[in-house]
């Protein structure tokens, strides 16, 4: 294997491990006791700061305070949206359900974006696009089936995780209208500290003291899940810089093979039939709608 094909290969790697291993270690902490909002907003500070100093010592800083205000406006609505609403819902769903769940609503933001792209700003879809669509539906419907009703259990999880989708959608028909010009190194900036700083505003003045305490005995999954999120921002800007963007994101939609099983040997968190057959579904779907829409740059 070249040098290239080795690195695009570690990028790969060090992104499909950030998104899937964030829930598993946000997960593990709730269940150690750590509040929602807290963990949300420190996780999410963790990884501004990784990423504004990997940012930094490759010069990707350059050229931030040169945004126009409307510039400046679209960062801040995009991390408000991807890295602070977005963040917070999934850790509210956790609450109640499994990392895998959440990881698998997370695979699915291609199909959020291609939607919210199709009637925000006119794309069009092909006719094997909107069956991937109707099949990604399908297969978080599956995940979401009690194993001994084999009903479907749509809790306030479900809802919660839903509601990231179109979150996540109108974040990047958001950054696609308005930050096209600006490299991908500074919206990646932009977007994980306007998150954190949204998040931290909104924090800070509503919790007391034992709220922050909440994360002292879960404070090492906190750093993890903070980590783990900044290095998937880093990777992901190499991962599209040096694959065709098809192929770069049908790889990054497997993620939630690793959240599945890092959950099932850390957490013994055992998925039911119903529920693999949904990952399976969601995840092969993905992929197809990636591969399908060649013009989808989501």
């Amino acid at each position: 294997m070249d040098a290239f094909r080795l690195r695009s290969t570690a990028w790969v790697a060090l992104a499909v491990g950030g998104l899937g291993l964030a829930p598993l270690a946000q997960k593990a902490a709730l269940e150690s006791s750590a509040a929602p909002l807290p963990l949300a907003a420190s996780a999410a500070t963790v990884a501004a700061v990784l990423v504004l100093l990997w940012r930094g010592f490759r010069g990707g800083l350059r050229g931030v305070g040169r945004l126009t205000r409307r510039q400046h406006a679209a960062l801040w609505s995009v991390g408000a949206l991807g890295s602070a609403l977005v963040p917070l819902l999934a850790v509210l769903a956790m609450i109640e359900t499994s990392a895998s769940t959440r990881a698998v609503f997370q695979s699915a933001y291609p199909a959020a974006t291609a939607v919210a792209t199709r009637f925000l700003l006119g794309e069009r879809l092909s006719r094997a696009g909107y069956a991937w669509i109707v099949a990604i539906c399908a297969g978080l419907l599956a995940v979401n089936v009690d194993p001994g009703s084999l009903k479907f259990q749509l809790g306030t999880a479900f809802w919660l995780l839903l509601a990231t989708l179109p979150a996540i959608g109108l974040a990047d028909v958001i950054a696609k209208r308005s930050l096209h010009d600006l490299s991908p190194d500074t919206v990646a900036v932009g977007r994980a500290v306007g998150g954190a700083v949204l998040l931290l505003s909104i924090a800070l003045p509503v919790l007391d003291a034992a709220a922050w305490r909440s994360l002292i005995p879960t404070f090492p999954w906190v750093v993890l899940a903070g980590v783990c999120m900044g290095l998937f921002a880093i990777g992901l800007y190499h991962v599209f810089d040096r694959t065709a963007a098809a192929i770069g994101a049908s790889l990054i939609a497997l993620a939630p093979l690793v959240t599945v099983f890092a959950e099932l040997f850390v957490l013994d968190a055992v998925p039911a039939p119903a529920q693999w057959l949904g990952f399976g579904l969601v995840m092969g779907a993905v992929i197809g709608l990636i591969r399908s829409e060649r013009a989808f740059s989501g």
